[in-house]
């Protein structure tokens, strides 16, 4: 995976929030998507604190979005928790890989940085409310669509007919 595992996380959770205003416990939304409370409360502090949700303590507290989905990046959830820094280092791991005239680049070098721009480029416009058209809660960690769910409808079970109506 690209992200860190937290990135990943704050994004299933930002995109599982209502839409309506209503706040949501950090646990349910664990529950909901099958992660870990603590960690997943942590992260949702982070968010809270870097603006991107709104928090209430109490019994009627929890976690809401700050502002509609589909003004939320991204882009803005990774360079909250990941720092956009984490994508800048070579794809080899070398050290010494720089294009610009101080390093000898890698082979990967001028590919990467391509992927790279258009990576960043596509997460300033790809939103939270694009992911909340998928369904992020498949536990084998291929999302499909929630409006149309294009898994085959299970087989419906034909009973035999009864011995009482044959004869």
């Amino acid at each position: 995976m690209l992200f860190s595992t937290a990135t990943g996380y704050a994004l299933r959770a930002l995109a599982a929030m209502p839409e309506n205003g209503s706040y949501s416990l950090a646990k349910d939304l664990a529950s909901q998507l099958g992660l870990p409370g603590p960690y997943l409360a942590k992260i949702l502090q982070s968010l809270a604190q870097e603006g991107l949700l709104q928090s209430v303590r109490g019994p009627r507290g929890g976690f809401r979005l700050a502002r509609p989905a589909h003004h939320i990046t991204v882009g803005a959830v990774v360079a909250v928790m990941d720092g956009m820094e984490s994508m800048s280092g070579c794809v080899m791991g070398f050290t010494n890989c720089q294009g610009t005239g101080q390093g000898k680049p890698c082979p990967l070098h001028g590919a990467w940085q391509e992927v790279k721009d258009h990576l960043e480029q596509t997460m300033t416009t790809v939103t939270i409310r694009d992911l909340q058209l998928l369904d992020l809660r498949n536990q084998d960690g291929a999302p499909w669509l929630r409006a149309m769910d294009l898994r085959p409808a299970p087989a419906r079970r034909v009973p035999p007919p009864s011995l009482a109506k044959l004869g």
